[in-house]
């Protein structure tokens, strides 16, 4: 006889409990200290691992973007200050990261024990009543880190971002393919803020990028980060999930891919487009840096954009499509980071000539 999800799901509960206690006796304060960090240290890697790419890795690249356009800055910045900023950057958005998996991974413990059985709670490194002790805990503290590291517009754009994962996972929870778009869209244009806000708050003289501009990312972000659907369409089928590709089904799901394909390479050669008029320009021949920076991150940005419309194209099964969103989709956000940071370069130096004029 086949065992349903939610017999799966009851069975698996039993059995979803902390470490056990014979595995856990102290020797001594000291190594009740140490085993209770190891544990911690266990969970969270459980939690973060899946979406690192997205949740931490983005945001480092996006700090590292934000300094190649002004290398000057970056050269006449002391190294302690660029550690600082390094180091705050990282642990505000392993907080960031945090406050959104604890809350997805508590609300699908079903799909998990069926689907992802390496997060915590299916692995039996963290019970239910742990695991939503964790989420009230994060969410009164996290915000209170970022307010502490970066300021109060920190703490701010963190509580905002909370309140967006409420929203969208909790209640009202609206079950529509254009909220699961929008989450990640309006996540990024967050993201980005604090990236800026954590930067100058160690470093005034740092230029901060144009909300314009962060739209502009987020906008590629709503029209293509459907891509990641792909891969999980089955599961979200069996669990109700309203995701573009369930909504289309099968028979609309091949005109689906190539939309998305067009959308995504085409993102890509407006790119180029906008870096063909900027060199034909003669006010930027000075600019050999940024119009350089232009070139190459645009250059990549249009090879990773043209794999990934390739392989949606292919699609070649469940692990490959993972690997085109996990992989290839995520190296098309860094480049494209990249690019807009250079790009916001071009347009202060047309505000400058303009003023001059």
């Amino acid at each position: 006889m086949p065992t349903t999800t939610a017999q799966c799901l009851t069975l698996s509960r039993s059995t979803i409990q902390p470490l056990k206690s014979d595995h856990v006796i102290p020797k001594g304060v000291h190594e009740s200290i140490r085993q209770v960090l190891h544990h911690e240290i266990l969970i969270t890697e459980r939690l973060l691992r899946a979406n690192i790419r997205e949740g931490l890795v983005l945001p480092i690249i996006g700090l590292i973007a934000r300094f190649l356009p002004a290398p000057d800055l970056l050269l006449t910045t002391p190294w302690t200050q660029l550690a600082l900023v390094l180091i705050k950057t990282t642990i505000c958005f392993t907080c960031h990261l945090y406050v959104f998996e604890i809350v997805n991974q508590v609300l699908s413990v079903d799909e998990d024990i069926a689907n992802k059985p390496h997060r915590p709670i299916p692995a039996g490194f963290l019970c239910i009543p742990g695991a939503y002790r964790r989420w009230l805990l994060s969410w009164a503290i996290c915000p209170v880190i970022a307010s502490h590291l970066a300021g109060p517009e920190a703490a701010g754009l963190f509580g905002a971002y909370q309140v967006w994962v409420y929203f969208c996972y909790v209640w009202p929870k609206i079950n529509h393919w254009i909220f699961r778009n929008a989450f990640a869209s309006i996540g990024a244009y967050n993201m980005f803020r604090l990236v800026d806000t954590i930067v100058h708050s160690e470093i005034p003289s740092f230029p901060v990028m144009p909300k314009h501009i962060l739209l502009l990312f987020s906008l590629w972000v709503v029209t293509t980060v459907h891509m990641q659907e792909f891969h999980d369409a089955e599961g979200d089928k069996r669990m109700k999930r309203r995701t573009l590709p369930v909504v289309v089904g099968p028979k609309g799901e091949r005109l689906l891919r190539a939309g998305t394909a067009m959308l995504v390479i085409g993102a890509g050669a407006v790119l180029l487009v906008a870096t063909a008029f900027c060199i034909q320009d003669s006010s930027f021949l000075s600019q050999r840096w940024t119009v350089a920076g232009l070139v190459i991150t645009g250059f990549l940005h249009n090879v990773f954009a043209c794999i990934v419309g390739f392989r949606c194209v292919w699609h070649g099964g469940v692990a490959f499509d993972r690997k085109t969103y996990k992989r290839f989709y995520m190296l098309a956000a860094y480049t494209m980071i990249c690019y807009l940071s250079f790009w916001q370069m071009t347009e202060k130096k047309k505000i400058s000539i303009s003023i001059l004029a």
